[in-house]
């Protein structure tokens, strides 16, 4: 019988011990002393507009109150903890708690600042994956030609590979990357492979597509500048909202530059090679530490900027006059958010829609 009681009392206080209480109100313990005070915090002291703030209270005790918390936002009481809003200014927010004693504790108020959203002209980007000895490349050539005649909103390069006098050998991880499996391929914004035929109505379409709709929150602008046969380019980013994980990629290309092109297409007559090709936006040198981008450092928050300088020396085999810049950057899935290109020696401000 005593063997019977005792193992009763083991599980009694074993049930005791697992019914107390779960909550967070930071005061379990009925030998415990009220709280006597509460701070209100947010996960962030700056947001975007239409971005949510989140609330939470802890007691003197260090003892999280949250959920026994009710919050205010500039004097009106609001529905849980977590509040958006449309409207630029500051948030004044505080909360109330009862403690077990039952007095109301009312935090000290808080500021939270809500941010304007900058809106950015929308550019596509086009990586082409080409060759001189690629007998379909003609067809992507010529749909990069009707998307020029479209819009002006458009980034292009062409990425030679394979036995051709403009190989560019550091793609391979890039093409690794992107899974390509032949030639031609298109890339829209790094991350969405044109459809095929390029030269559809609905692959032009789709290219098109890209270039309207919700502005990209980030814009980039360059600064270049050419003498000799140095190069310097200032790549310029601003945000118009909160970022995180960037990464920027700077190209230097090459214009005009003539030689034959393999052709099985229909494309500009038909004729096989097409002699005297142009070949434009030609990928000469990745002037960023990666073709895959190099990480974007500093302040990424509403507002912000990020400047960087790259510095090309042009080889004796590339014509300086015909040299572009390309400058881009992309997310942690490696899409391409925005894009611009330029000429030598020009200055770009930033595209504010």
């Amino acid at each position: 019988m005593k063997k019977i009681l005792l193992a009763f009392a083991l599980l009694t206080t074993l049930f005791n011990t697992s019914c107390s209480s779960d909550n967070d109100s930071g005061e379990n313990n009925s030998s415990s002393e009220p709280i006597s005070s509460i701070t209100v915090t947010s996960n962030s002291s700056s947001v975007d507009v239409g971005t949510s703030v989140i609330l939470s209270t802890v007691g003197n005790n260090n003892a999280s109150v949250s959920s026994t918390s009710t919050f205010y936002v500039n004097g009106t009481q609001i529905s849980g903890r977590s509040y958006t809003t449309s409207v630029i200014g500051t948030l004044d927010i505080y909360a109330t708690h009862v403690n077990s004693a039952g007095v109301t504790l009312t935090s000290p108020t808080i500021q939270v600042t809500v941010n304007e959203v900058i809106n950015f002209n929308k550019r596509v980007l086009i990586e082409d994956f080409t060759g001189t000895w690629c007998q379909y490349c003609p067809r992507v050539a010529y749909a990069i030609e009707l998307i020029e005649a479209e819009t002006s909103d458009v980034v292009i390069t062409a990425i030679h590979r394979g036995n051709d006098p403009y190989n560019f050998s550091g793609a391979s991880v890039l093409e690794n990357q992107i899974g390509l499996s032949g030639y031609p391929t298109a890339m829209l914004n790094r991350s969405t492979e044109w459809s095929y035929p390029e030269t559809s109505t609905t692959a032009i379409n789709q290219a098109l597509n890209l270039t309207t709709g919700i502005n990209p929150k980030l814009g980039v602008a360059l600064e270049t500048s050419t003498s000799g046969n140095t190069s310097t380019v200032n790549v310029k980013v601003k945000y118009g909202k909160s970022f995180n994980n960037l990464k920027l990629v700077v190209y230097a290309l090459e214009d005009h530059l003539i030689y034959n092109q393999t052709n099985s297409t229909t494309y500009y007559g038909g004729s096989n090679p097409i002699v005297g090709f142009e070949h434009n936006h030609v990928l000469r040198a990745v002037l960023s530490s990666s073709i895959l981008g190099e990480t974007i450092t500093g302040a990424m928050g509403y507002n912000d900027e990020f400047s960087k300088s790259f510095t090309y020396t042009i080889p004796s085999s590339v014509n300086a006059s015909n040299v572009r810049f390309v400058a881009f950057v992309v997310d942690s899935t490696n899409a391409a958010l925005n894009s611009r290109d330029a000429g030598p020696n020009e200055t770009q401000t930033f595209e504010i829609e």
